[in-house]
Parts: structure tokens; C-alpha cells; sequence
């Protein structure tokens, strides 16, 4: 099999071990900072390209990981998909609906194996989830704090990230629609004023979902400081409540019986195995996360963004 990578960044880093645990060498890789892809390149016996196009055009790749910033995403996956590569997008898929909805039909229309990085949906944590939920949910909410660096070179810039919501809670987002569905409105509330060094939007949010099911929820979002569990899910039904804390351990209570479990995959590297397995058999069905589903999870991250500025009670898209 032969894999590229587009972008070289922290998440390429993970797929990289990933792919190393599977002793699945990378033929090619590409980065716009020339002095970087040719590092990695010589890491990893591959050959190096500052153009994914020509990327594309000279290796005959089976698959393409790309990891790049919300902000940069243009063509990569559609011409990736266009060369008849699977393709592993990192999310979130896009910082806009334009792009992302434009590469969503590109992506389906060549029909090539398609997943998006959201690893929580393959962690054990999740899995052991699924199998508690035997009934309707009524409420989800989860949080994502964390204390950002003012060096990060793009994440404080809201025209490359998109804001915190669409680059990093867009993962609490996607769990709670995992569990609870598609989210049909949202109404967000943001602070500023205590991390203007940082970024160049909110630094706290709340946000109220109502879910397709009927169900309600929130996500709350700080880059200010770290927490213990600084990322959190639960959600509650009758006679049931989960809680996941971080990436391995869930507690809970069902029934009127305490629930604890602990795993040991996160969900990073089943994903990366799942999606190359996918690959092997033809099987979509087998990607938890696909690019069209990763869409929506976009589309809801992106009305909370609009609802950040206009205080009012918005649509998700499609």
C-alpha cells in the first residue's frame, strides 16, 4: 500500500506512529515548509514535496492523510480524491460549509474510502458506551478546556482555526452527536477580554444544543487554563447517566447500579487501523467517521460560531 501524508504538523505526528505500529511505510509526504518535509521525508524513506498536487500526480497514492489547518483546507482532498486515494482528513474538515460541502461532493463523487480523524468514537471508553445505551437520551453536555500557548504559530487566529469551537470543541460536539444525533439549533454565548495575547476570539463559551431527537444539551469551552478533566462528556437518559472523563476512563450509573470502566485505546491509533482496513476490504461501512458525517458535525460548530456574534437562536446548516 502506498500512503502520503499532506501537512506535517502534531497530528501527523500521531498518524505517523500509528502507521509505524502497523508497519505501514509512507512513500511520500508534503508540507509548504520545505525544511520540515524533507526531515520527516528522511525519517520516514520518503520522498519530500512542498505541492501536494505534484504529490499527487507523480506517487499513485492508495491513500492520502492530510492535517492540515481548518483555514488551509482548498483543493487537497478533492485532488486527493481525485487521484483515486482513500482519504484520512484530520478534523475538523474545514473552517467554512463552502469547502467543505464542495469537497464532500468531490469525495463522493470519485467514491474512494473516506474517514475523518475524530479518534474519541473508536476509544474503548466509547465502544463499552454503546453497549450501556439501551434507551432514549434526554440531555448531553460536555466540555473542552485547556490552556492555549500565545506561540502557537495559527491556532489564536480565527481566519486559519475558525475559534475554538470549530477547531477543538468540535470533538465534544461530535461525541455528543455520536450518542445523541444530528443537532438541529444551537445559541452561544462568549467572554472576552483575559486572553487577547493568545487569540484573536472568544476565550470562554457556553453554547445550548437541541438535538433531532428532541433531546437538549451544552458544550462550555475556555482556552484560559487547564483542568483536570479538562475534556468531558455525559449524557443522561431515564434511570441512566455516563460520564466520560479524558479518553480512558467512563463512570456512571444505570439502573440504580454504579458504572465504572477504564480502557487502554484511545481511540488514535483503532482509528487510523480502521480506516486502512476499510481500505483493504471496500468497505465504508466500517468508518465510524466519514467525511459526509464529519460535515455535520462541522455544520453545528459552525452555527454556534454565527450565534457567538449575533446572541440569537441559529440553525445548523443542512
Amino acid at each position: 500500500m502506498r500512503i502520503g501524508i499532506i501537512g506535517l504538523g502534531g497530528m501527523a505526528t500521531s498518524y505517523l506512529r500509528s502507521l509505524a505500529r502497523l508497519e505501514e511505510p509512507v512513500a511520500a509526504v508534503c508540507d509548504l515548509d520545505e525544511e520540515r518535509a524533507l526531515q520527516v521525508a528522511q525519517e520516514q524513506h520518503a520522498r519530500a514535496y512542498t505541492d501536494h498536487r505534484e504529490m499527487l500526480a507523480r506517487e499513485r497514492l492508495d491513500a492520502v492523510f492530510v492535517a492540515i489547518p481548518p483555514g488551509a483546507h482548498s483543493t487537497q482532498v478533492a485532488d486527493a480524491a481525485a487521484a483515486r486515494a482513500a482519504v484520512f482528513v484530520a478534523r475538523p474538515v474545514a473552517w467554512d460549509m463552502e469547502t467543505a460541502l464542495r469537497t464532500l461532493e468531490a469525495v463522493q463523487g470519485a467514491g474512494v474510502i473516506n474517514q475523518v480523524g475524530y479518534q474519541d468514537r473508536y476509544s474503548d471508553v466509547a465502544e463499552w458506551a454503546q453497549a450501556l445505551v439501551d434507551r432514549p437520551l434526554a440531555l448531553g453536555f460536555g466540555r473542552f478546556l485547556c490552556r492555549m500557548s500565545p506561540a502557537h504559530p495559527w491556532w489564536g487566529k480565527k481566519a486559519i482555526s475558525g475559534g475554538q469551537l470549530v477547531e477543538q470543541s468540535t470533538q465534544v460536539f461530535d461525541l455528543l452527536r455520536f450518542f445523541l444525533g444530528d443537532i438541529v439549533s444551537v445559541q452561544a454565548f462568549g467572554h472576552h477580554g483575559l486572553g487577547e495575547e493568545i487569540a484573536d476570539f472568544e476565550d470562554s463559551t457556553v453554547c445550548n444544543l437541541r438535538f433531532k431527537s428532541g433531546a437538549v444539551g451544552s458544550v462550555v469551552s475556555s482556552y484560559l487554563a487547564r483542568a483536570a478533566q479538562g475534556f468531558s462528556v455525559e449524557f443522561t437518559g431515564r434511570d441512566l447517566h455516563v460520564r466520560f472523563l479524558a479518553d480512558l476512563h467512563l463512570v456512571g450509573m444505570k439502573d440504580g447500579e454504579p458504572v465504572e470502566y477504564t480502557g487502554e485505546e484511545t481511540g488514535y491509533f483503532r482509528q487510523v487501523d480502521g480506516f486502512l482496513r476499510a481500505l483493504r476490504t471496500g468497505d465504508q461501512k466500517l468508518v465510524r467517521s466519514s467525511y459526509a458525517d464529519a460535515v455535520r458535525t462541522l455544520a453545528a460548530t459552525l452555527a454556534a460560531t454565527r450565534s457567538l456574534e449575533t446572541g440569537q437562536v441559529e440553525t445548523v446548516e443542512g
